[in-house]
């Protein structure tokens, strides 16, 4: 669990030091702020991250000056480096980003030091709730995706493949109902993919009880594909995955290399899609998963995020397990047992804002090649054509997925049994994972989960009532 924890930590000591500039560090997780300066203007750079110092009443910022020379001295590789501050010496100590820590040389006296992800702007937002202020559509242009309507029923796509492989399932039609009703609503500023998925259900559930508890993530609604922010360093947007995957992937397991799974999932783009390699309405209710992933190890990777201790994790998998099979979740590839309906699908709708996709969605072949025709996809996303054909990947970045002005999901189960128990399913995991400890034991586990730093919004108490 340490070396885990360490591991994460340094990773966003890596991410700091490899130079990038904080409007770099923008245009990688959120797109490209039109108001940013360049970089040889003379504006003067906020510092790339905040820092904090805990004193007896609670966190404090650091001037932005001095927060400045924090950070940069980072970006130059430091870990241990002596400042001068305010007219006193302190040596800062970051060799462990969850125990870091200023000391007043003359005095002695040790304070706790954090970072959280993101600096506060003159108006007060956080740059990381600043999406809804990028450049998006405008208002004819959304009215243009309204008259187009639902991205299903485009260029008069057939709706066929709904009634030939539901037509005896009622309960599946009424979740396709759903989603229907949700792209009716959402068209005109959402662009929406779907991701079927069966026996990785129980690790998404986890990610979204993990999520609600210490990120305000609304898992009533919808399970949380990815979590680790730190995995996703490397691989930070669709751009990265493509180079990535033409250089290192093609040649070696394509988009089943372990490298591609940590950041990319695979979506179709209609409710009717009928390939090419998979038909959305026929893979619902046995969902698409691969059985060469050691489903627990994964399980217990996101427990050691959390901080478990190591010899507890076993005795919490299990009580997870015992509890999915209590709402009917299927945990059979965990050691558990199936669910009673033999339904083991799931399918995510995952809405993506218009002026996003392009950064996180690329148009894919089967097993993840560049689909060149429909790039760029937005374009394709955008028009008034069929998608009953078309496959994409998607970068399933959790500082995204987790803010609902960038990414909105709903999630139907093929099994009515944990369909119809999902909420109830996670207000009890939630629960679970929330007994796990204290404040600083959140603290911790938030900072590792999210790459080392902590949301600028963050504080350690239960998130769901903020959400």
């Amino acid at each position: 669990t340490l070396a885990a924890s360490v591991e994460a930590h340094r990773s966003m000591s890596r991410r700091i030091t490899d130079g990038r500039s904080f409007r770099e560090c923008l245009k990688t997780v959120l797109g490209d702020l039109g108001d940013v300066p360049d970089g040889d203007s003379e504006v003067e750079e906020p510092p790339s991250h905040r820092v904090q110092v805990l004193f007896d009443d609670g966190w404090r910022d650091f001037e932005s000056d001095e927060g400045r020379q924090v950070c940069n001295e980072l970006a130059s590789g430091s870990h241990l480096f002596q400042l001068t501050l305010r007219g006193h010496e302190y040596r800062f100590d970051f060799t462990d980003f969850e125990h870091a820590t200023q000391t007043n040389i003359k005095t002695g006296k040790r304070r706790r030091l954090r970072l959280l992800d993101a600096p506060v702007g003159e108006d007060g937002n956080n740059v990381e709730h600043m999406q809804g202020r990028l450049p998006t559509l405008s208002q004819e242009e959304v009215e243009e995706q309204v008259r187009f309507g639902p991205q299903s029923k485009r260029g008069n796509a057939s709706q066929h493949p709904i009634g030939k492989y539901l037509s005896d399932n009622e309960h599946a039609r009424s979740c396709f109902d759903m989603f229907a009703k949700n792209e009716q609503r959402y068209c005109g500023e959402w662009a929406v993919f779907y991701h079927s998925y069966s026996f990785a259900a129980l690790i998404y559930e986890v990610h979204a009880a993990v999520a609600s508890v210490l990120f305000r993530f609304r898992s009533q609604y919808a399970a949380l594909p990815r979590i680790l922010v730190h995995e996703f360093h490397d691989i930070p947007d669709a751009t990265t995955l493509i180079q990535r995957f033409n250089s290192e992937f093609a040649e070696n397991k394509r988009d089943h290399n372990p490298a591609f799974r940590k950041v990319g999932i695979s979506a179709m783009s209609s409710l009717v899609s009928t390939g090419p390699e998979a038909c959305t309405a026929r893979v619902f209710v046995s969902g698409y998963s691969c059985k060469d992933i050691q489903f627990n190890n994964v399980l217990e990777r996101v427990l050691e995020a959390l901080h478990v201790p190591k010899e507890k994790v076993p005795s919490l998998a299990t009580k997870i397990i015992k509890l999915s099979e209590k709402h009917g979740l299927d945990v059979s590839q965990f050691g558990g047992k199936p669910c009673k309906s033999q339904k083991a699908g799931h399918l995510l709708q995952i809405f993506i804002k218009r002026h996003l996709v392009d950064e996180i969605v690329y148009a894919a072949e089967p097993y993840g090649p560049l689909d060149v025709e429909r790039m760029p996809v937005s374009k394709w996303a955008n028009s008034n054509t069929s998608f009953s054909r078309g496959q994409v990947r998607i970068v399933a970045h959790p500082k995204l997925f987790m803010q609902a002005n960038c990414v909105r999901m709903h999630v139907a189960s093929a099994d009515p049994t944990f369909h119809n128990s999902r909420k109830k399913f996670q207000e009890e995991l939630c629960a679970l994972i929330t007994e796990l400890g204290t404040r600083d034991s959140r603290e911790s586990a938030a900072t590792c989960i999210w790459g080392g730093t902590l949301p600028s919004w963050w504080c350690s108490e239960d998130q769901r009532q903020v959400a």
